[in-house]
């Protein structure tokens, strides 16, 4: 064991945080898989998926006015309205929501990346955590959002198959992350 004296949130971090980071790499391992496997199908669910999100929450959102006690029912009726649009538009200009989800993708992927970098930084000291694969993940997101923001027209087919890879990459890296978590935590016990 190293000189580094684990505090207590740390430890108690570290202990139920393995498991976290291991589901989390499941399911993007799955969803990268299927992203690749049938990528046409996937961009299509998702705009789908997206346009029905959308058209109800507007729906909900209007009928908030009569059932709201408090809220101001312009804004319910703003929310209404634009969820409805935006719900209107994902089913009649597909290819406009596909640009509007890469731009989002981006931004995601970028705040990802400044958080696990920074988790990383916040947690080298500890010894066995794994901390360099949490900076590499961060950076890799961030290059990730980087080709979104320069490329955004690439096409949303296109964005699925990279988002795919993505996924899997990052599952993989999460899953040794979670291995290296847990090792960590095993050893805390010890001290």
């Amino acid at each position: 064991m190293s000189d580094v004296v684990a505090t207590e949130p740390l430890r108690s971090a570290f202990k139920t945080a393995w498991w976290v980071v291991l589901l989390r790499a499941i399911i993007a391992i799955a969803f990268g898989i299927v992203a690749l496997v049938w990528p046409d199908k996937t961009a299509q669910v998702i705009i789908v998926l997206f346009g029905i999100w959308a058209l109800l929450d507007g729906i909900f959102a209007l009928a908030g006015i009569f059932t709201g006690r408090g809220r101001a029912w312009g804004w319910l009726l703003l929310e209404g309205a634009l969820g409805i649009a935006a719900g209107l538009i994902a089913f009649r200009a597909p290819e406009a929501v596909a640009l509007a989800l890469v731009l989002v993708v981006a931004f995601w992927s970028a705040m990802i990346g400044v958080l696990e970098i920074s988790g990383a930084v916040r947690i080298r000291e500890v010894p066995g955590s794994g901390w360099g694969w949490l900076l590499a993940s961060g950076i890799f997101s961030i290059l990730f959002a980087v080709l979104l923001f320069v490329w955004p027209d690439l096409g949303f087919t296109t964005l699925i198959v990279l988002i795919g890879i993505y996924a899997l990459l990052m599952g993989a890296v999460w899953l040794i992350t979670a291995i290296y978590v847990r090792k960590a935590a095993k050893e805390l016990d010890l001290a």
